[in-house]
């Protein structure tokens, strides 16, 4: 956990370093949503730290795994130790965004751009490119952004007993929601 500190508070002097014009929440909100018809699996966690650096374009994602709560404690015990392995390494005890916003933004604007962003997403210690759909509406002195996509648990090595399998939806949602205030040294 102190790495963990220590590698984003790195991130955070270098991000500084170099931007003039960064925004910042340490409370963004990720859900995910696993449905079939046998049970819907949803967790949601609002301690996603995520930077946006309007001068390069850049944003970052990172949130702790044990940080989604589920309906039932059962589910996100199973969660942490069966799926995503939590306590095993520091690469299994969150998981990262890192990519570059590709649409052209008027960072002055407050009119919502729908933007492709395209990253690195890393879970469960694999690292994966994807490329997202992503609403962001510059504003006087915030943003705010969402997004929606979709991953396959086994292209992240997360193995899904065939015992379970029924229950647990071949595609799983992920939505996040930020707004971003100016970050302050």
């Amino acid at each position: 956990m102190n790495k963990l500190v220590f590698s984003f508070a790195l991130f955070l002097v270098f991000f500084n370093a170099f931007s003039q014009n960064r925004f910042i929440t340490k409370d963004a909100k990720i859900n995910f949503n696993s449905s079939t018809p046998l049970e819907d699996i949803v967790a949601e966690s609002n301690q996603a730290t995520t930077i946006i650096d309007i001068d390069n374009n850049q944003v970052v994602f990172s949130v702790l795994t044990t940080s989604f709560k589920f309906r039932r404690a059962l589910m996100e015990e199973h969660f942490n130790e069966n799926y995503m392995e939590s306590a095993k390494s520091k690469e299994f005890s969150k998981a990262k965004f890192s990519g570059k916003i590709l649409t052209p933004i008027d960072w002055k604007s407050d009119k919502q751009v729908i933007a492709d962003v395209k990253g690195e997403l890393t879970m469960h210690g694999v690292t994966k490119e994807v490329t997202l759909k992503s609403h962001i509406t510059p504003g006087k002195g915030k943003i705010i952004a969402s997004a929606e996509f979709k991953i396959i648990p086994e292209d992240f090595e997360i193995a899904i007993p065939s015992a379970v399998r029924d229950k647990i939806a071949k595609e799983v949602t992920i939505k996040i929601n930020a707004i971003y205030e100016p970050y302050q040294q």
